[in-house]
């Protein structure tokens, strides 16, 4: 029969083992470490919308020679004899043309209308969006019919030619073969357009570096709804970002790289680096607040 001193001893030792044992599966078994959240953001679309260039109309209701003129200098002749309906039937006074103006860096990030044809960075003289109208149905040229348009620039450059934009589900992309050319003016560059729509002056940036591409990570934000923009000022060129992953960049480039973001209390946020094109391939990011008056300074001086 085990007495009271040895029944002691025999608890204290088993109590001692459950806490060896305890103490064991701790040290084997650590808690796992939670993984930090990513700070979240909405698009940018609603933010651009509200900023972008409005859209003029301009009522035509008999035959000129002047021209209509935009509210950033874009020229347009237009023409009812050379426009009819998508079913060839002609057209009557009065109709409306519409325009879109784009010339700046920061108006072309507004409508996200980047400077890239079939790839390639096009040096641009700027971009515009035209359309004719009549009792809402949109107007077409005629076939070998062009209207006349003249864009402003105050030290035009020679070479520059006709791209016409062409939308699909991302973006709008310019036809990588030019349609025609802008010949240089006091006042700009004048072109005869083909089709209405979106329209561009510019000219392929002439590449010869070696290039690569940029990928953009971040170990505190979630980059997936950002807009990222990359211009480079030497080439008067401005490339979008999709995927995280940037077009081709050629190396020794100077570049202005701008990420915007908004989250659900539209707080806005940015990143914004004015470098040089290097090997290097990935972009660490860290968002910082910024308001609205400061971004647009940040985009007008682009």
């Amino acid at each position: 029969m085990k007495t009271s001193s040895q029944i002691n001893i025999l608890i204290v030792l088993i109590f001692s083992l459950l806490l060896s044992n305890s103490c064991s599966k701790e040290r084997i078994e650590p808690e796992e470490e939670e993984e930090e959240e990513l700070n979240e953001y909405n698009t940018m679309n609603d933010y651009f919308d509200a900023k972008k260039q409005e859209e003029q109309e301009f009522v035509i209701d008999t035959s000129g020679t002047d021209p209509i003129i935009g509210n950033q200098g874009t020229k347009v002749w237009p023409s009812k004899e050379k426009l009819m309906f998508a079913n060839g039937d002609s057209v009557h006074w009065p109709y409306t043309v519409n325009l879109i103006e784009l010339y700046t860096p920061k108006d072309m990030i507004y409508y996200q209308m980047p400077t890239i044809a079939g790839g390639e960075l096009l040096t641009t003289g700027g971009e515009i969006r035209l359309r004719a109208f009549k009792d809402g149905q949109e107007l077409v040229l005629r076939p070998n019919k062009t209207w006349t348009v003249e864009m402003p620039n105050t030290a035009p450059v020679s070479n520059m030619e006709i791209y016409y934009g062409v939308e699909n589900s991302t973006y709008v992309d310019w036809t990588a073969n030019p349609a025609g050319v802008f010949t240089t003016t006091a006042y700009g560059y004048l072109g005869n357009i083909a089709q209405l729509g979106w329209v561009a002056c510019g000219k392929d940036a002439g590449i010869t570096a070696t290039t690569t591409n940029y990928t953009f990570a971040s170990t505190t934000d979630n980059l997936q709804n950002l807009s990222i923009f990359i211009y480079f000022p030497n080439l008067e060129s401005l490339m979008q970002v999709y995927s995280l992953t940037s077009g081709d960049i050629p190396i020794g480039e100077d570049i202005k790289i701008i990420l915007m973001g908004i989250d659900s209390g539209d707080n806005l946020f940015y990143y914004f680096s004015d470098t040089q094109v290097s090997s290097s391939s990935q972009i660490d990011v860290i968002l910082t607040a910024i308001s609205d008056a400061d971004l647009t300074v940040i985009l007008d001086g682009l």
